[in-house]
């Protein structure tokens, strides 16, 4: 690159990344929390009313439970990851029929996982426990569960394609609605109609179906980009692609089952049922947990897609740090809360076992699950299924077990896997994208990015404030760089007085509010690029050369006018293949190639 280039600072903050994630944050470790909040009230409310065999009969019923969660992470994360990348491609007809696949699909596995588990209750309840007093019991638990199939499947739907939709504020009072809704129930059925195990299940069918409903209505409302429908396929999308984004997802609800099996095995040879009701206590607590370990990256994985549409290196990078930044202090605040609350956890649950030691392992391995869970998270949007899928194989199942078989031959305190099954993962992570790196030099070290562009100088990534001056300076960079890569200088200049009007249109829109822009310049088979994103009102500039009257909703008619003044924005139209504007993650974003 030029002296001019590199005299100028083309930097990238996290300004723009930090606002837009933290819009997504608190909203989806809400959801997550709320939505735990059904096995906490169940576990609780039951172990209060009914007993450790009714306790034991739940935690012997959730591998039915993590089964529906796999069928419909699997579904809907493959098509919902699919659509973000189709969105960042600008393809959002593509991203409407993934959606509508998505809903198909659920519910055809629906009726067919209805139909076949209640005709095998039976064996069913027996495979999953072979005690005489607990296994009637997880019959009618599972029987009930498996009869409320549809909104426990269908439910993935409005939870990923409202947050792919920029709202995620109807996400947690979806999700709110069903863990509060789920304890009114419980305390209804339980203590007031006195179903015992059977009221517990439905508490948990009815909320979800309500939650599922609710869902729907806002996903399908006026300004929604996904309309209610079905579909069977989507065309240029296989089954193949679908299912590898969906693996990890539906791979981590199938070793959670195998985990819970696993370790409550291994915890009945070595203490008894007590032991079995204590982990039953722990792994509800666990499931609160992943508002942290798991809201943390979900909160990123819309965003993380979309940029892996664009193959913007740069941002991924931000966003997965922004993540770490963001996510320890609420692992150290989670470890406080439960250390502290140990024994009155140990108490509502009616156990005499103390949980203090097992919520201190815990505690230690929080830090590097969120870790593992923001790398697998990453691993999967952006094309790499088989690193995600190996790192939640590790985690949540191989080394936890491993570890808890190992420490109760050596007689060791057994709750210790909740904290080596974690380092031991990203100990053989750590070593792993070593050996890979070696065969592969045009990628990173740990995130395996392909630093092709980066290293040519073939790419720009720069964040700009919300003022004039930042933006002279923002067109004067685009300059450059449209010479350094073979632009003509009358072209050159009719793109720097666009990009500049046109962010200066957005800034006069927004003068109530503050607005940041992130930009990305690339120029790649002879095609540049640039990628305009910025926050504020939903707006578009380009509707001037579209035609007047087409200004997006979030417009106020009285900036009509504006078009006149900024006359440049029309001038990039007679030498520019595509322009468009659309709405990602809560965002405006405008694409330009040239």
């Amino acid at each position: 690159m030029s002296e001019q280039i590199s005299s100028v600072s083309l930097e990238q903050n996290e300004q723009f990344l930090k606002k837009a994630y933290g819009k997504a944050l608190i909203p989806c470790m809400l959801s997550i929390l709320s939505g735990n909040i059904n096995i906490l009230a169940d576990g609780i409310l039951v172990g209060q009313r009914l007993g450790t065999d009714a306790l034991a009969a739940i935690n012997f019923s959730l591998p039915v439970y993590l089964v529906l969660c796999i069928a419909g992470s699997f579904v809907v994360s493959g098509t919902a990851i699919c659509a973000a990348e189709a969105i960042g491609n600008h393809q959002s007809g593509k991203a409407q029929e993934l959606y509508k696949m998505s809903v198909f699909w659920c519910v055809l596995i629906s009726a067919v996982i209805t139909a076949a588990g209640l005709l095998c209750i039976k064996p069913l309840a027996g495979l999953l426990c072979s005690q005489e007093a607990v296994s009637p019991l997880v019959m009618e638990y599972v029987g009930v569960t498996l009869a409320g199939t549809l909104p426990k499947i269908l439910i993935y739907v409005p939870f990923w394609y409202l947050r792919l939709d920029g709202r995620n504020r109807q996400v947690t009072w979806m999700m709110l609605i069903m863990g509060v809704g789920n304890v009114l129930l419980d305390l209804l059925f339980l203590y007031v109609f006195d179903m015992g195990v059977f009221g517990a299940a439905l508490a948990s069918v009815v909320a979800t179906a309500l939650s599922c409903l609710l869902g729907f209505v806002w996903l399908c409302g006026k300004k929604s980009s996904f309309p209610l429908g079905m579909c069977v396929a989507c065309k240029g999308i296989s089954f193949v692609r679908i299912a590898k984004a969906g693996s990890p997802s539906a791979s981590n609800n199938l070793f959670q089952a195998l985990r819970v099996m696993g370790v409550n095995t291994l915890l009945l040879q070595s203490g008894g049922s007590g032991l079995v009701a204590a982990f039953t206590a722990v792994n509800c607590i666990s499931a609160f947990e992943e508002s942290v370990t798991g809201g943390v990256p979900q909160a990123a994985s819309a965003m993380l897609g979309i940029y892996s549409g664009e193959h913007d290196n740069q941002s991924a990078r931000l966003l997965l740090a922004r993540q770490i930044k963001s996510g320890i202090p609420y692992c150290l605040l989670f470890s406080v809360g439960i250390l502290l609350g140990a024994d009155w956890i140990a108490g509502a649950y009616g156990l005499a076992q103390p949980l203090g030691f097992a919520f201190l392992c815990m505690s230690f391995g929080m830090v590097p699950a969120l870790c593992n869970c923001i790398l697998s998270g990453y691993y999967n949007v952006s094309g790499y299924a088989m690193w995600a899928n190996a790192i939640i194989l590790l985690r949540v199942f191989v080394m936890p077990c491993a570890s808890l078989f190992v420490l109760c031959r050596q007689n060791c305190n057994p709750w210790w896997f909740l904290f080596t099954g974690e380092a031991l993962t990203l100990l053989v992570w750590f070593v792993a994208t070593g050996i890979y790196q070696h065969f592969h030099r045009r990628c990173s070290r740990f995130l395996l990015m392909d630093r092709t562009l980066e290293e040519t100088g073939k790419v720009i990534n720069f964040s700009v404030q919300g003022r004039e001056e930042d933006i002279c300076d923002a067109s004067s960079k685009i300059t450059v760089f449209c010479e350094e890569n073979g632009m003509l200088p009358r072209q050159v200049m009719r793109v720097s007085l666009a990009m500049e009007e046109m962010m200066t249109l957005i800034l006069s829109v927004n003068q109530e509010k503050g607005v940041e822009f992130d930009l990305r310049v690339y120029s790649l088979e002879g095609v540049i690029g640039i990628r305009i994103r910025y926050s504020g009102r939903e707006f578009n500039p380009l509707c001037g050369t579209e035609g007047k009257g087409q200004m997006g909703d979030g417009a106020p008619g009285k900036e009509e006018g504006l078009y006149d003044m900024y006359m440049g924005i029309r001038m990039i139209e007679d030498m520019v293949e595509t322009a468009m504007y659309q709405r990602t993650f809560g965002m405006n974003t405008i694409q330009i190639y040239i």
